[in-house]
């Protein structure tokens, strides 16, 4: 289905697909050494601007409340 809508679009579905995966995997190692730099150990993880870190799906709430008031 995706190979069909990326012809429809005049693109080759081969090397769209292939640059998505190589490019996906390549963000994933990034992501993965900012995670272990930063000391992150488990998902969810969020981290503040100012670099309040909030770990765990029970914290999401005071994470956004930290967000939107610094506290």
């Amino acid at each position: 289905m995706i190979g069909e809508i990326l012809t429809d679009l005049k693109l080759d579905p081969a090397a769209v697909l292939d640059a998505a995966q190589t490019e996906g995997k390549q963000r994933l190692r990034q992501q993965t050494d900012e995670a272990q730099r930063r000391g992150i150990f488990g998902a969810p993880t969020f981290i503040a601007s100012d670099g309040e870190l909030f770990w765990g799906n029970d914290r999401l709430e005071r994470a956004l409340q930290w967000a939107r008031t610094g506290r």
